[in-house]
């Protein structure tokens, strides 16, 4: 008998083959299946002889993208060639020049656009912010763009095995940071739930390994019990003539993970591990809400449920535009188990995301929220010179963050980020409105501007002609639509405000010796609580900031003062003893510090009993190895840091006399052992006949500056001291 091996190259081509046979259906034509293959061919021979880290051809990834993007995403042709020629111009000597005199405009828009993000991860050095940009940056050309960046990421994650250590890194900090929000946002949960699981994996290997465990421990019973729910439900629904696909579907690591840190609970208290899906198919979409509706019903109708676990995202979809009825029962043996009821568009919806609303609507339908708020942040980003940290903070509060739904008087819906206010509302309608507006009515109340709306709040606005904008609005609007157009409208008004704070913030500095003024002015926003420099300096030019506070904070945290303090913990009394006490004793013998999170004093502190050492093991509260340890079962404390703090005053002398051998010996032992100072910096120097220090010290108290110049006029080694500060 004779075995034949298949080259690399055999069994690529027999996989792409099976790749055209399953989505010839997407595709539609035959000129289309045509362009694909054409696609591949190319790609394949601008890749030749090129690998990647794994080993494997690296045409393979350009294969296992465009399969995701068709096969997971639902997208068509023009997305299946972008994903196989999306590296060719940057890996190969083809450029996107190449591409569009061979594949098209369309394409070529595509291929600029992932040439944009890439360029962006290369060269920028805040690669989150320069990311975001690029991205929504593309998506004013064709949304595919963010398609195919999410599948070429998720292949990347899946083989992230093969990178070394730096790449690795580099490659879940931007997954967890822009790819899988992202990928929750569009919709695609599958996406985010297989990146997010796979981050985990190398971030947080412990727990898990732990929940893993826990999990295939309990999978054959789990199994069972959602089978034998199943067979029951289904059967009861029939007898109501409910004809429907009833799945189960278990929770990912990382989301019960997520329920562990944010609920507090132990493992054995998750009680929705997995997830019932019911999946219908309405007579029309006219009444697939109500068949819902209808189906959860009858489920109530059998079940206890958990009325506050109820979320029904039938007539106002999620910011994503998912639609479902999500109920909590318990089961007649006595588990909770969560059953999402969705129609069979509902459920496609789901999977595909923003995909499968371009699948079925066509991609020049109007423009949904999503489209909506990406315009907004490329309004922005047309006129805002920000930090990339500004960046990142305003794009996560209007495009990621929880939203509100809002009714206008007719019952329009209009959707705003979680904490917008009635002004926010006024730029949703319209920017000429919201300039001329001076109050609004909230659910027939008339309320100020700044007044923060909730969820399913009625509002109209009421304006007056001779109404003109104010910069205190500035001060509390949350949306970026309205503080694009609110900068717009003050830019040269904001920055002389922010050129006069500046310059008096230095002038301060200055006036007082700072050293590092740069490192001073970072502390100062950081100790007033501001998120960006710029909005400090404009309050301080605008006198929000009182000159006396300034200089108090200044001489606290840049010039004078340094603080000292010697740490200890405090744990709750755990003797034998059985009497309830409130009692805190110090244990330094029986707790030490974990090196798995090393807490620093003023970080929240968990104490958890090591049963090897028989020590308790100080870890950060939110340290993933505390969690863990506490959600399987260990015994754990609350721990505090108390402290006893030294405040000591930064003084500067310049010290004259005569030079002698044993000078600087007697000077530097007499500071530190008679007067318990501290030397920060002594430089001696002889010229002549005479030397001059110049000395840095701490002193316990600015009262105590005469008393140690006394002293030091004891030691007869100088004949002159001047205080230089």
């Amino acid at each position: 008998m004779v075995i034949q091996y298949k080259t690399d190259e055999q069994i690529l081509n027999s996989d792409f083959e099976k790749f055209i046979s399953t989505n010839k259906h997407r595709f539609r034509t035959e000129e289309n299946t045509e362009l694909v293959r054409k696609a591949f061919k190319f790609s394949m021979k601008a890749h030749e002889n090129m690998k990647r880290q794994n080993g494997e051809l690296y045409i393979s990834h350009c294969l296992k993208v465009a399969k995701i993007v068709t096969e997971n995403f639902g997208l068509g042709t023009t997305s299946a060639v972008a994903a196989l020629l999306h590296d060719v111009p940057i890996k190969t000597e083809y450029t996107s020049e190449d591409i569009n005199n061979r594949f098209g405009s369309k394409v070529f828009n595509i291929i600029e656009g992932l040439i944009k993000i890439k360029n962006a991860e290369y060269f920028e050095n805040n690669t989150e912010a320069s990311t975001l940009r690029q991205i929504l940056i593309s998506v004013s050309d064709d949304i595919r763009v963010i398609f195919i960046k999410l599948a070429d990421k998720l292949d990347n994650v899946r083989t992230i095995d093969a990178l070394p250590p730096g790449n690795r890194r580099k490659t879940i900090n931007e997954i967890l940071n822009i790819y899988a929000p992202i990928a929750h946002r569009i919709g695609l949960y599958n996406v985010k739930d297989e990146m997010e699981d796979i981050c985990m994996r190398y971030n947080n290997p412990y727990i898990y390994q732990q929940i893993k465990e826990r999990l295939q421990a309990t999978e054959r019973e789990r199994l069972q019990f959602i089978n034998r729910f199943i067979l029951s439900l289904k059967a009861k629904l029939e007898k109501h003539n409910i004809s429907c696909k009833i799945t189960g579907r278990p929770k990912t690591v990382f989301s019960i993970y997520k329920k562990i840190q944010k609920k507090k609970v132990k493992f054995e208290e998750i009680y929705d591990l997995f997830a019932v899906r019911i999946i219908f198919t309405p007579e029309n979409t006219e009444t697939e809400n109500y068949e819902a509706l209808r189906i959860g019903s009858v489920i109530t109708d059998l079940y206890p449920e958990k009325k506050e676990r109820r979320r029904d995202w039938l007539k106002i979809p999620k910011e994503t535009g998912y639609r479902a009825l999500h109920i909590t029962v318990m089961s007649n043996e006595g588990q909770w188990v969560e059953i999402q009821i969705r129609s069979k568009e509902m459920h496609e919806a789901a999977e595909h995301g923003l995909a499968a609303h371009w699948k079925y609507k066509g991609l020049k339908e109007k423009k949904s929220e999503f489209d909506e708020k990406v315009q907004d942040l490329l309004d922005y980003l047309a006129e805002d010179n920000s930090s990339a940290l500004t960046f990142i903070d305003n794009l996560k509060i209007n495009l990621f963050n929880p939203e509100i739904f809002v009714f206008t008087p007719k019952g329009e819906i209009k959707s705003l980020p979680n904490g917008a206010t009635v002004l926010d509302f006024a730029f949703k309608i319209h920017t000429d409105i919201a300039l001329k507006s001076i109050a609004g009515k909230v659910n027939g109340k008339t309320v100020s501007l700044d007044y923060v709306l909730k969820n399913g709040d009625q509002a109209e606005i009421i304006t007056t002609k001779n109404q003109k904008p104010q910069r205190d609005w500035l001060s509390f609007v949350k949306t970026q639509r309205a503080v694009y157009h609110l900068k717009k409208i003050f830019r040269e008004e904001i920055q002389k405000s922010i050129d006069n704070g500046k310059k008096i913030i230095e002038g301060i500095l200055k006036e007082n010796g700072a050293e590092n003024i740069e490192k001073c002015k970072e502390d100062l926003i950081n100790e007033f609580h501001y998120k960006t420099k710029e909005t400090f300096f404009e309050d301080i030019g605008e006198n929000k900031i009182a000159v006396d506070k300034l200089k108090e904070k200044i001489k606290k945290i840049c010039l004078k003062h340094k603080q000292i303090k010697f740490w200890n913990i405090k744990i709750p009394f755990t003797g034998s003893d059985k009497k309830n006490t409130s009692e805190k004793i110090k244990l330094t013998d029986t707790y030490t510090v974990a090196d798995c999170c090393n807490p620093l004093p003023g970080d929240d502190i968990t104490g958890v009993f090591d049963k090897k050492t028989g020590k308790i093991l100080i870890h950060k509260s939110n340290c993933h190895t505390a969690i863990a340890e506490y959600a399987f079962g260990e015994k754990t404390f609350d721990a505090k840091w108390f402290s006893e703090t030294k405040i000591s005053v930064l003084k500067e002398f310049k010290l004259e006399g005569s030079p002698g051998t044993d000078t600087l010996t007697k000077i530097t032992k007499k500071l530190m052992s008679d007067y318990n100072v501290s030397i920060q910096s002594l430089n001696y120097e002889v010229n002549g006949n005479k030397f001059i220090c110049f000395l840095k010290l701490y002193l316990s108290e600015e009262k105590h500056t005469d008393t140690f110049i006394k002293n030091l006029k004891k030691l007869k080694i100088t004949d002159k001291i001047e205080i230089i500060r």
